[in-house]
């Protein structure tokens, strides 16, 4: 009786080691990914990522590119079969306040509340055919924890092998008259709890017109930002209206020092009078691996060719 009972004792062992496997191997496969390439995971930095997929050479921000609004499905498909290297889409709900709301993440930019594209099927066929970096913009609260939850189940499932920027206006920044901001306390909670392996995108709402005075962000502004993520462990992002950046630079650099998880992505609305001066400016007062630029033709290129050329020069 006595060698039935070790044996069972040591089957018994080697059932709970099998299973303590498993479940170690479970917990870990979403964050694991391709072999040797740590920066293929949701919280990889983005760079990083680029230059293990071979579509950049060295980490430059300037060398990323970007699709916007890769929201209702015709787009979603121009997007994937395009070249750009990270895909943005804007998450809403269905029916957002009003009787018909469902809950349900779809894709698309207020003051769309319907969509042809469920969040859910954004992912799958970005996920299925495509290697591209991710960025989702949030632009109601209502849409956070249910969307969080998806990419949480695909990255338990070990599917997403690249980075991932989860992106909200979380504090009102120049010239807005009425507070429009995504609650910050309830956006960075829902982060932390439901999908903190990824890379915090927080910007301030703006307005801009060519026709009336603007202001730029404050100093104070750029402090508040920096007192609400300081202390996350995330990489973070700050998304800075480019036509604003220059005339509040000092802020900027400022907070770019704070941190080395810290870097800005310059973007652009379509009529927004930016001017290659401006970013060449910034370009000079900043690590080229800090500033991402989101523009639009033909600005964009213009800045690439001075922005190359200048480097050439410097180098020679």
């Amino acid at each position: 009786m006595a060698p039935r009972k070790a044996w069972a004792v040591a089957g018994g062992m080697g059932v709970v080691l099998v299973v303590a496997v498993v479940l170690a191997v479970s917990l870990t496969q979403g964050r694991s990914s391709q072999p040797g390439c740590e920066s293929c995971r949701p919280d990889g930095d983005m760079m990083d990522y680029l230059l293990s997929t071979g579509h950049i050479s060295h980490k430059d921000g300037l060398l990323v590119t970007w699709y916007h609004a890769a929201n209702f499905r015709s787009e979603m498909e121009t997007a994937l079969s395009s070249d750009v290297m990270v895909l943005e889409a804007d998450v809403n709900v269905e029916g957002l306040n009003t009787e018909n709301e469902t809950g349900v993440p779809i894709m698309a930019h207020p003051p769309a509340i319907y969509s042809d594209n469920t969040l859910e099927h954004w992912l799958e066929a970005v996920l299925t055919r495509s290697i591209k970096g991710i960025k989702l913009d949030f632009k109601s609260i209502q849409a956070v924890g249910p969307s969080l939850d998806l990419l949480r189940k695909q990255t338990e499932d070990g599917r997403v092998q690249r980075p991932v920027w989860i992106n909200a206006d979380i504090l009102d920044g120049p010239n807005v008259p009425i507070p429009a901001a995504v609650n910050a306390t309830q956006f960075l909670s829902l982060v932390q709890e439901k999908y903190p392996d990824a890379t915090l995108s927080v910007g301030w709402t703006t307005l801009y017109s060519s026709f009336t005075p603007n202001s730029t962000y404050t100093q104070d502004m750029i402090e508040k930002m920096h007192s609400l993520v300081e202390a996350l462990p995330q990489k973070v992002t700050f998304p800075v209206r480019a036509v604003m950046a220059r005339a509040a630079w000092s802020h900027f650099s400022w907070l770019l020092s704070q941190s080395d998880r810290y870097s800005l992505t310059l973007w652009q609305s379509a009529s927004d009078p930016v001017t290659v001066d401006d970013l060449l400016y910034i370009r000079k007062n900043s690590a080229i691996h800090q500033i991402y630029y989101d523009l639009f033709e033909p600005i964009l290129s213009q800045f690439k060719q001075l922005a190359q050329k200048r480097s050439g020069s410097s180098r020679g």
